[in-house]
């Protein structure tokens, strides 16, 4: 940082002076901007400077700006966040919900993989092995494109084990 405030100081001094050359009796050429016996003023080119130029503006722009679309809010009703489920038989009801109506299809996604597509948010998975499990909702377009999508959600499915049978 100083470094550079001295040059930059040392750049303005320098500008507007004079420079001299001063060749000694040993041969040594030395410069100065002080005037001695024997110092012949030695003209400087002047500094390189140009014009900076201004950015061409197009009539058109290149770009077309995308279309407002519909932002489309979907969240998970059921089950809540971190829900422990019991049920022996896999079972678990997923119910979504989405604003505003959307037109085209659902898909549950269970740990990664789509698992059902429906006309509405409203699903119910068979056999689904213990333990945690997270869960999705999108909603898909005609076209496949996924138009919006719910946040993650983490549930745990109990079942009774057939170890801990009383009897």
């Amino acid at each position: 940082m100083r470094l550079s405030w001295l040059l930059a100081m040392f750049a303005l001094s320098v500008q507007g002076a004079t420079l001299y050359k001063v060749v000694k009796a040993d041969g040594t050429v030395v410069y100065t901007d002080r005037p001695v016996a024997g110092a012949v003023p030695v003209a400087l080119p002047s500094a390189n400077t140009s014009q900076s130029l201004a950015p061409k503006q197009d009539a058109k722009p290149t770009t077309t700006p995308p279309k407002p679309g519909i932002h489309y809010n979907i969240s998970i009703q059921s089950p809540a966040h971190e829900e422990t489920i019991r049920n022996n038989l896999g079972e678990v009801n997923v119910s979504a919900s989405i604003d505003p109506k959307g037109t085209g299809m659902f898909q549950l996604v269970l740990d990664g993989q789509v698992v059902s597509t429906k006309a509405s948010p409203q699903f119910s998975l068979q056999g689904v092995p213990r333990g945690e499990h997270k869960i999705e909702v999108q909603l898909v377009g005609k076209s496949g494109k996924i138009l919006a999508s719910s946040p993650s959600r983490i549930f745990y499915l109990h079942q009774a084990s057939v170890l801990n049978r009383s009897g």
